[in-house]
């Protein structure tokens, strides 16, 4: 629930509305993620041999004060500055807990079952997401200033959920913090980032694909909250509708459909087929920037958000398809730095 608070597409919404700031702030803010994913191979080195459960702990109890701090912010310049900053903290925080999480999902799920389990999962978020920020954007229209109360409820609430958490059992943990022990005594000579795509050239093709395909997936979010919130001047509800709830909302219906069907090819085949429909979604909201028309807008997003639900899945599991058992955390640190460059 804390985390869904710090969703790009919904905190974007309140700097822009609750604090007026300038482009380049919901700019920062949407590419907040990607600050975060720079520090990807940082946390890879860290989380090596340790115990993944207290560590996730650990952030998730740091996010929850950067949360907080949103809720006692002052609506000043100064107030958009403690936003500003708290965000691509968080975000820098849950690029940690991510990159350390796959390993137990890795470990915890056979590959034939792990797109499906942990679709259930990311469906469970996507449903908070869609819940939380329903609930906030109608609070947030009665009375900009409630924004105060959703945060410091989310950062409760979150508390909950981070001591509910630490019963996380990782099935084989102890054998594979032996792996990452051994395989660090090797230390830049094996699980070097350049070494890596140096000697695994299938992994660098794909990791070249992604890089260009995410690219023009990132450029969009800056320009389509700017766009709906001041251009057009959506109420609180319209713009978090168009820019989070549907595409969420379509994340969690259509997740286990594409759980099945990553679970029995190779991520290279669903990625090329995914991204197709992705790319008939960003022409139609091409033609709602266009013409300034909410209603193709909200089409657009429909259908990337039909096609991001498989997006997110390969997101969080492709690496596995090229990953060692030793190196999962590896693959997966150089998979979410990459995002984070571009």
């Amino acid at each position: 629930l804390a985390t869904s608070l710090m969703e790009g597409g919904f905190v974007a919404v309140v700097a822009a509305k609750a604090f007026n700031v300038e482009p380049w702030v919901i700019a920062v803010i949407s590419a907040a993620p990607m600050f975060g994913n720079l520090s990807s191979f940082v946390w890879t080195r860290i989380a090596t041999g340790r115990s993944k459960i207290p560590m996730v702990v650990a952030l998730q109890t740091m996010v929850l004060l950067c949360v907080a701090a949103i809720a006692v912010s002052p609506r000043s310049q100064a107030g958009a500055w403690i936003l500003l900053a708290s965000v691509v903290l968080c975000r820098m925080l849950i690029t940690g807990i991510i990159t350390v999480r796959s390993v137990a999902w890795s470990l915890n799920y056979d590959r034939a079952l792990r797109a499906r389990a942990t679709g259930r999962l990311q469906a469970i978020t996507s449903l908070t997401v869609v819940l939380t920020t329903s609930l906030a954007g109608l609070v947030l229209d009665a009375h900009p200033e409630n924004f105060r109360w959703i945060y410091g409820a989310g950062a409760v609430f979150g508390g909950v959920g981070v001591w509910l958490f630490r019963g996380v059992l990782v099935r084989g943990e102890k054998r594979h913090r032996v792996m990452e022990r051994r395989g660090a005594q090797d230390g830049r000579r094996r699980d070097g980032f350049f070494e890596v795509l140096r000697k695994d050239s299938l992994y660098a093709r794909y990791q070249l694909h992604q890089f260009i395909s995410g690219t023009a997936n990132m450029m969009l979010e800056p320009p389509l909250v700017y766009l709906v919130t001041k251009q057009l001047g959506a109420s609180y509800v319209v713009s978090i509708g168009i820019v989070m709830l549907i595409p969420f909302t379509l994340n969690l219906t259509t997740m286990p459909l594409w759980a099945r069907y990553l679970d029995k090819v190779h991520v290279t085949e669903f990625r090329a087929r995914q991204n197709a429909g992705w790319v008939i979604g960003v022409l139609i909201m091409f033609w709602g920037a266009w013409t300034f028309s909410l209603w193709w807008l909200a089409l657009g997003r429909v259908i990337t958000g039909i096609v991001n639900g498989g997006g997110s899945l390969a997101w969080q599991l492709g690496h596995n398809d090229f990953a060692p058992r030793d190196q999962i955390s590896t693959y997966m640190g150089i998979h979410v730095t990459l995002t984070g460059v571009r």
